[in-house]
C-alpha cells in the first residue's frame, strides 16, 4: 500500500492494513476485480513488463504472473511482501518483490505497464500526488501505459455516510468513522477492526480526486491518449460508478 509519510497513514499501513488487507480488498473489489479486460483493451500483451505499485499482498501481481506477464511488485510493508512472496512460492510463480517507497522508484524507461489500484493514490497532498504520477511516468518505456484506479469522488459524495459498519470475510467486523472536508475533498477516517475479541485501530487521511482533476494531473505529468472508465471491463464512468479507472500512455 502507500508509502510512509508524516501522517497517520504511516501507522495505518505499517500496523493495521497488513492484518486486514485481504479481507477488505476481497470484499470491496467485487466481481469486477479482474484487470485482464483492461490489459486486452490497452493491447498489453503477455510477456510485457508490469510494475504493480503498491502491490500489497500480491493480489494483482500473482494473477498477472500466472498469465504470463513479467511482474515486479513494490510495497513499503515488509509484512505484506512476506505474504506475497509466500503465495508466489506456493504457486511456483517468478515475481520480483521489492520493498520501497513508491515516491522514490529507481526505475527509468523499464515497464510496459504500471498499475496503481484500489485507491492507492491520494495520500501525499496535491503536490506529492502529482510527483507520484511523474515517478510512474519515468518508470514506463515510451508507449507504455499507466492504469490508475481509485474510489470515485462523485459516488462517495452521493453515498456518503459518516459511519459505516460491516462484516467482512473471515469474521472481521469493520467500523469506519469519517469526517469529510468538503473544501479540500479530504476524508479523515478512523478504522476499527474486530475479530474474536481482539481489536485493531488505525487512521487515514485521503484526498479524493474527481475524474476531471485526475485527467488534468495525468496530462500535466506527460501522459497522452487518456481514457476513463467505471470498471476494468470498460464500462462508462457515471455517477453510479463506485470506482474510477484512468489509463494514460507515455508518448
Amino acid at each position: 500500500m502507500p508509502a510512509r509519510s508524516r501522517t497517520p497513514n504511516r501507522t495505518f499501513f505499517d500496523r493495521f492494513w497488513p492484518q486486514v488487507a485481504a479481507a477488505i480488498t476481497g470484499h470491496r473489489a467485487g466481481a469486477g476485480k479482474d484487470i485482464l479486460p483492461l490489459l486486452r483493451r490497452l493491447r498489453v500483451k503477455k510477456g510485457a513488463r508490469v510494475l504493480d505499485v503498491p502491490c500489497g499482498y500480491g493480489r494483482h501481481s500473482l494473477a498477472l504472473a500466472a498469465r504470463g506477464y513479467r511482474v515486479t511488485g513494490v510495497d513499503i510493508s515488509a509484512a505484506l511482501l512476506a505474504q506475497a512472496r509466500a503465495q508466489a512460492a506456493r504457486n511456483r510463480l517468478e515475481i520480483t518483490f521489492v520493498r520501497g517507497d513508491m515516491r522514490r522508484l529507481p526505475y527509468r524507461g523499464r515497464f510496459d505497464l504500471v498499475i496503481n489500484l484500489f485507491t492507492s493514490f491520494g495520500y501525499f497532498g496535491d503536490g506529492g500526488d502529482a510527483a507520484l504520477l511523474r515517478a510512474f511516468y519515468r518508470a514506463l518505456r515510451p508507449g507504455g501505459w499507466l492504469a490508475l484506479q481509485m474510489a470515485h469522488r462523485d459516488w462517495i459524495m452521493h453515498n456518503f455516510r459518516p459511519r459505516r459498519r460491516g462484516r467482512l470475510p473471515g469474521g472481521v467486523v469493520l467500523e469506519e468513522s469519517t469526517k469529510f472536508d468538503f473544501t479540500t475533498s479530504s476524508a479523515h477516517t478512523t478504522w476499527v477492526a474486530r475479530k474474536g475479541g481482539r481489536g485493531l485501530r488505525g487512521q487515514t487521511k485521503l484526498r479524493f480526486y474527481s475524474a476531471h482533476e485526475l485527467r488534468r494531473m495525468l496530462a500535466a505529468a506527460g501522459f497522452r491518449r487518456i481514457q476513463s472508465f467505471g470498471s476494468f471491463t470498460g464500462a462508462p464512468l457515471t455517477l453510479d460508478s463506485r470506482w474510477q479507472l484512468h489509463a494514460g500512455r507515455k508518448p
